[in-house]
């Protein structure tokens, strides 16, 4: 499986306590050097820095190609008043996780409206810090049994990273739980 990084999701993932399991969920995962640049803490650079040791992260290689499309999506996205403003590496990672189809990693709400409202990145799976603690329950890297169980775990991240997630988001991801319990 194929991931790409943005910086917030970087930086938030860095300080969650059970980092480890994102290099054991994806095989490969990439970034943009623009991204790098947006890297600034010292726990997110070394986070960083063992991924890309380890070579699960990699720099990915930029286009004349990509930048045409960067410059496409970046006017459509200006244009379209569903979409709040959105800085140009998240939008570079949206074109790479399209190109490569790869599953973007990022929190940025811009990003998921354009995949919600843009028919050419329909197709792109974004997914939040939730959607990876999920998908870690369901690949084994993280038991649970039961639903508390899997709140407990939301609780570690939100208390290590100091992210919330929305009461909906998390009731949504419990109902998709519930089911794949019951199997």
């Amino acid at each position: 499986m194929l991931g790409v990084l943005d910086a917030c999701f970087i930086i938030d993932w860095s300080r969650y306590r059970r980092r480890e399991l994102l290099s054991k969920l994806f095989d490969i995962m990439y970034i943009h050097d623009e991204v790098l640049a947006q890297i600034r803490s010292t726990m997110a650079i070394e986070y960083v820095t063992e991924l890309m040791t380890k070579g699960i992260l990699r720099l990915y290689a930029w286009s004349d190609t990509d930048e045409v499309e960067f410059i496409r999506l970046r006017e459509e996205v200006s244009s379209d008043p569903r979409i709040p403003a959105v800085e140009r590496p998240d939008i570079l990672c949206l074109i790479i996780a399209k190109s490569l189809s790869a599953i973007l990693l990022s929190e940025n709400v811009g990003i998921h409206r354009i995949v919600q409202y843009n028919p050419r990145y329909k197709d792109v799976n974004v997914w939040t810090a939730l959607e990876v603690l999920e998908n870690m329950v369901y690949k084994g890297l993280i038991t649970v049994r039961s639903e508390g169980e899997f709140l407990n775990c939301i609780r570690e991240y939100e208390e290590d990273t100091a992210h919330k997630f929305r009461r909906k988001r998390i009731g949504e991801c419990i109902e998709r739980l519930r089911e794949w319990l019951r199997r």
